[in-house]
């Protein structure tokens, strides 16, 4: 072996955004001049440089290298140690190359993004916000979230008002703030409150909101309302004092015309039938007979049918639910029993913990609808062609899971499910007898 290096610590630390170094010391026990190539392996490469890449050693002698360590200052780069290796390959002799090994660990920060959405709401009670927090730094936070009202005339309730959000993650919390009491007239009045989020580690950070109370009776309701009493009332006297007693003529002139003519053809129907009950009953006298009329068949009243339902037609509803993990795809499905047949008129679909990948319908292996989960919560769809699925045949809910959201616990999606739903609403009817 005519090369040996070694590193003069065998433990880096370096701050994100920073900078920290070590040094590689060569030495060429051949008998000629060396030149080396120096190369970082490992995670950390990405991130690492060498001063100089390329040395050249005479016999015998030693020489030294800089490897320096600049991780970035973002979420991707994860607090935590990471081992890592220096390559020497010499020139002449690249057999005889050394590898040397090391550790870096990367020390922890914490920052965070918060942002409160809308900025202003508006109501009689109250309005509604959504908070989105997201983790910058590059190790889980633990966050508490409070809610105040400095003027004391808000409640703030915030859901959930702990949790812990993982590094380049984003969680998602309700924020609901109610008014202590009505305002029942004049002008609205803007409310504002602050929310805090405090992480484990570093100072709180306060964002600035409102909510805009409006009142009950907007302002110039009562002379809107008395306007409208002053003209309901000269609308009536006209009414009554010219426009009725017209009308009243016209209906009595226009009824009259109508019904003369409907009660001359009555008489005249009253004339013919007394002529044929007359020469009925002749007839009857001679030949001494008795004339019964014939029974008249009524037909039946139609059934009552329920709106949007055919005769026959049950109402039905199906909840599809499907739990896969990341990178993983899974089913849930419904097989249609023998004998009936689905008629499928509404699906609603549910992301409640904001997963990505894709949601697919299939019906009997052929796919109907095809979603992304990261473009909806909540997504309503009515066929306006029902989808009908016979008997035996099965509808199912196929999800493929790219990333799981925040589940409803607070917790992070990183190693979490995804968890999505569907309601089939619809109806079953029997199913058509085949042909012989």
């Amino acid at each position: 072996m005519t090369t040996d290096a070694n590193l003069d610590t065998d433990l880096v630390e370096v701050s994100p955004g920073g900078e920290a170094s070590c040094r590689l010391e060569i030495r060429n026990a051949g008998p000629i001049v060396e030149s080396y190539a120096i190369e970082v392996l490992g995670e950390p490469a990405g991130w690492a440089s060498v001063q100089p890449p390329v040395v050249s050693v005479f016999p015998g002698s030693t020489e030294s290298v800089t490897v320096h360590f600049h991780p970035p200052r973002t979420a991707q780069v994860v607090a935590g140690e990471r081992p890592f290796a220096v390559r020497v390959t010499p020139r002449e002799n690249p057999e005889d190359q050394v590898v040397p090994e090391g550790t870096v660990r990367v020390l922890p920060f914490a920052e965070i993004a918060p942002e409160i959405l809308p900025r202003t709401s508006r109501g009689r009670w109250g309005g509604r916000h959504e908070l989105s927090v997201a983790n910058v730094g590059n190790q889980p936070l633990g966050l508490t979230l409070a809610g105040s009202d400095p003027d004391n005339r808000l409640r703030v309730s915030i859901r959930p008002a702990q949790l812990t959000v993982a590094p380049g993650g984003n969680a998602f919390v309700r924020v609901r703030v109610r008014t202590r009491g009505l305002r029942w007239r004049g002008h609205p009045v803007t409310l504002p409150f602050r929310v805090a989020v405090a992480a484990e580690e570093g100072p709180a950070t306060t964002l600035d909101a409102a909510t805009v109370q409006e009142p009950v009776f907007p302002q110039g309701l009562g002379r809107v309302l008395a306007a409208l009493l002053v003209l309901a009332l000269i609308g009536a006297g006209l009414w009554f004092a010219l426009l009725k007693p017209k009308v009243r003529s016209l209906a009595e002139e226009a009824a009259q015309a109508q019904v003369a003519p409907v009660a001359q053809q009555a008489s005249d129907a009253d004339t013919r039938a007394q002529q044929a009950d007359d020469k009925a009953q002749q007839a009857v006298d001679a030949v001494g007979a008795t004339v019964k009329p014939r029974p008249s068949a009524s037909s039946p009243a139609p059934d009552s049918l329920v709106p949007g339902i055919p005769p026959g037609g049950e109402p039905f509803s199906r909840r599809l639910s499907v739990t896969a993990a990341g990178g993983a795809t899974r089913t849930d499905q419904y097989t249609v029993p023998d004998g009936r047949t689905f008629v499928l008129t509404d699906i609603f679909l549910q992301n409640p913990q904001g997963d990505e990948g894709r949601l697919e319908l299939v019906v009997d292996g052929t796919t109907v609808l095809t979603v992304a989960l990261g473009n909806f919560r909540d997504l309503d769809y009515h066929m306006v062609s029902p989808i009908v699925v016979d008997d035996g045949e099965v509808v199912g809910l196929r999800t493929t899971c790219r990333r799981a959201g925040t589940a409803l616990d607070g917790a992070g999606g990183g190693g979490g499910q995804c968890r999505d739903f569907a309601l089939l609403n619809g109806y079953t009817r029997s199913a058509p007898t085949p042909a012989p």
